[in-house]
């Protein structure tokens, strides 16, 4: 036996052994989307019930419940469609647009209806990521968007609150 073939066996019973096992990647987390950083039942639940007034708040136009699920009205809010405009300026309040669409959803009058669907939620302690298919239509013209966004959000004195969205409109 050569010493390659001697190396390569020992490496082969190794990975083979309890020890070995213990030691390999598909007992860590994921980094190529995976089953590592589930949520667990009870951070899915109230995940999806900031989802769900989300879209409740924007069908309904109702701000308060809207921005309740924030952290603050500062955080990166930012849409976009498939490319950033060359005008964009790249820096943090650039990103920061939450008034906009506070004024276009909440201040203009007109009436939405929104919809999500392929939700994936990640979640490590009180971290977790969300991304999502959206479709946002006028009620009045039936005329719609659709995208899809990224939330990030912290769990802040056990209440989930958005620190960040990004989101794609076409």
């Amino acid at each position: 036996m050569t010493k390659f073939s001697r190396y390569a066996l020992a490496i082969a019973l190794f990975a083979l052994s309890p020890l070995g096992h213990s030691a390999m990647a598909d007992d860590r987390p994921s980094l190529n989307g995976g089953t590592g950083h589930m949520p667990s039942e009870d951070s899915r639940k109230q995940i999806q019930e900031v989802l769900d007034n989300y879209a409740k708040s924007v069908t309904t136009g109702d701000r308060a419940l809207f921005e309740s699920q924030l952290l603050d009205e500062k955080i990166p809010f930012f849409g976009l469609g498939e490319k950033l405009s060359p005008s964009f300026e790249p820096n943090l309040q650039s990103l920061q647009d939450y008034a906009g669409f506070r004024k276009a959803v909440f201040e203009s009058g007109k009436k939405y209806s929104q919809k999500i669907s392929n939700i994936d939620i990640k979640q490590d302690g009180d971290l977790a990521q969300v991304s999502l298919d959206f479709e946002t239509t006028l009620v009045e013209s039936g005329k719609g968007v659709h995208g899809w966004k990224i939330l990030q959000l912290l769990r802040v004195r056990g209440h989930w609150k958005i620190v960040s969205e990004l989101y794609t409109v076409r």
